[in-house]
């Protein structure tokens, strides 16, 4: 019945149905205060005695019917309005939680400017549909039912005829919602890309800053915006056009129901009350026929937004729980970390990242993969939490494949610190508890201490409870990823990836980093991505990526004795050491 609505209004539909009951209630009453209001006009104009007596009678009917209409109006207001406002709140958490279930492919694939276009502009427009529009439709209907009813029983050969231009009307309304849906969704998907437009130059204010280019992202704003007000104006257009026409073709048949119903009474066919109740049903539907147009522009509008909803929402993670047969591997109580690789390969869009991958790594050891830019490392490492699928081969963990734990599960074993560190506009103490229902403040500051950023963090004015801005904006590159490092740390995690996470450190302070790690790194099993040699040289294997497979593997003294890409690397970078110190 709702078409694209239904499955966020059925949990509602008792309290929408009791809505409308209160509408109609209200409706009854509204369409009988002209009976009362025509029989008081009969009965003044009548030779009978007791008039004043009888009129005071119809006038309190008519305050009774008012006060049904009031209370009719309220109970349909909160019983409606209450349940819009649920349905506001299901469709955006529904929303939320299926962005959150996608996987990073997803948002390489969609704007983020244009997501959030969805779950703001969009929904709104659904929101403002089922708080008003809905209501409107239900009262629209009602008093055209009911006053067309009332006047037909009056008499139904004027009503026939005042009511000849209703069917033109109808073939604007058709019209009217077939060119506001269309301009309407130009308008809506024009809006995510200046949503995105505006979320991109936010996100790289220092990099627009640094290259003075606000002028010019300005000027191309300014061109968007121009496009957006046109597109507008269009729709604009089209109100423009229906609602005076909506009200001359209502007001037509008024002047009909004046000239016919004029007749009528000076025939006798009809009494002058019944000929002011006529005209008082008339004005009635002046209110519905001229609200048609903006219930249409709503309606139209809250559907073009909720299939822009339900594009997203249709969209399937490609990265889910999977359901197992009764005869699946029994998971083991304890994940002990081993990973395995066997014929791993992963493919962006076609373009190969990585290709025929085989490793095994035991328990609580150290894997360290080093690689030019591109070479796959950063791919390798996302493969393991599940952020992306293996295109070829599969992963296993504690010999059991990964897609065959849950995600959760799978999640909750790792700790994972990303090449490009993120952090909350929260305090400092909450950005590395993130993760950690409950952590303490002892445990916090241990983490921040083992990461190296705990004397940092005390010597900001708050401690512990400084707030940083977006982004940890107003920290440092090595600040930032020391706090991650510290948020990955604090979970205990049974399997660490460090994914290029002492890139931005000195040379100094990663040495100290890297003490406490090969402590915590003895009891897991760790992922270390790095491009310094002097990071991986304690890791238990070595990896070299090139072009996506592995070109080299062993330890750093047998890697360097091999003479290949890695001793390369290694020389490069003493000389480099080398010559910083001269």
């Amino acid at each position: 019945m709702f078409g694209p609505f239904s499955r966020y209004v059925h949990p509602y539909r008792t309290r929408l149905l009791l809505g409308v009951a209160a509408i109609t209630c209200a409706q009854v009453a509204n369409t009988l205060i002209p009976v009362q209001i025509g029989a008081a006009v009969d009965t003044l104009t009548g030779p009978d005695d007791a008039t004043l007596a009888v009129v005071q009678g119809h006038v309190l009917r008519v305050l009774a019917l008012a006060v049904v209409v009031a209370i009719g109006g309220y109970a349909m207001r909160r019983l409606m309005g209450v349940a819009s406002t649920w349905i506001e709140y299901d469709i955006r958490t529904a929303y939320f939680a299926h962005l959150l279930a996608q996987p990073l492919s997803f948002y390489q694939e969609h704007r983020t400017g244009d997501l959030m276009a969805r779950a703001t502009n969009d929904l709104s427009q659904v929101r403002i549909f089922f708080t008003y529009g809905l209501r409107g439709v239900a009262e629209m209907v009602l008093i055209f039912v009911f006053s067309v009813a009332m006047m037909c029983r009056i008499d139904w050969h004027i009503t026939l005829l005042v009511l000849i231009p209703l069917p033109l009307m109808s073939l604007f309304i058709v019209r009217m919602a077939a060119i506001v849906h269309t301009r309407f969704r130009s308008i809506q998907d024009f809006f995510g890309e200046m949503s995105n437009f505006i979320q991109e130059n936010l996100s790289g204010i220092r990099v627009l800053k640094a290259y003075v280019q606000g002028a010019s992202q300005t000027r191309i704003f300014d061109g968007l915006n121009q496009e957006y007000l046109v597109r507008n104006a269009d729709l604009i257009h089209t109100h423009a056009i229906y609602r005076p026409l909506s009200f001359l073709i209502a007001s037509i048949g008024l002047g009909m129901n004046l000239w016919l119903g004029g007749k009528a009474v000076v025939s006798g066919r009809l009494t002058i009350g019944d000929f002011v109740a006529l005209n008082a049903y008339l004005t009635l539907l002046i209110q519905p026929v001229s609200y048609v147009g903006w219930v249409i522009d709503r309606s139209q509008r809250a559907l073009v937004a909720m299939r822009r909803i339900n594009d997203v929402l249709s969209i399937e993670p490609r990265i889910s729980d999977r359901t197992l047969p009764a005869t699946a591997t029994v998971l083991p109580a304890q994940v002990a970390g081993r990973l395995q690789f066997q014929g791993v390969g992963f493919a962006y869009e076609g373009t190969v990242a990585l290709e025929a991958i085989d490793l095994d790594v035991p328990a609580g050891t150290t894997l360290g993969i080093i690689g030019r830019v591109g070479s796959g490392k950063t791919t390798l490492a996302r493969l393991i939490p599940r952020l992306l699928e293996p295109t070829t081969g599969q992963i296993l963990l504690d010999g059991v494949a990964l897609d065959e734990w849950p995600l959760s599960r799978l999640r909750q074993a790792i700790g994972y610190v990303a090449q490009t560190p993120f952090l909350f506009s929260d305090a400092m103490n909450a950005n590395i508890g993130y993760g950690v229902d409950g952590a303490t403040a002892e445990a916090v500051h241990q983490a921040a201490e083992e990461a190296q950023v705990r004397a940092d963090i005390e010597g900001f004015d708050d401690g512990f409870d400084t707030v940083i801005g977006e982004r940890g904006v107003t920290l440092s590159g090595g600040q930032k990823q020391r706090t991650t490092l510290a948020r990955a740390l604090l979970r205990r995690p049974e399997i660490l990836i460090l994914d290029d996470s002492l890139s931005a450190v000195d040379t100094h302070t990663e040495e100290a980093i890297l003490g406490h790690l090969r402590r915590i790194m003895k009891q897991r099993t760790t992922i270390l991505i790095a491009h310094r040699i002097s990071t991986l040289r304690g890791a238990d294997h070595i990896i070299v990526l090139d072009d996506g497979r592995i070109s080299e593997q062993g330890t750093h003294a047998e890697l360097v004795v091999a003479n290949g890409i890695y001793a390369d690397l290694a020389r490069r970078q003493q000389l480099a050491d080398e010559l910083a110190q001269m």
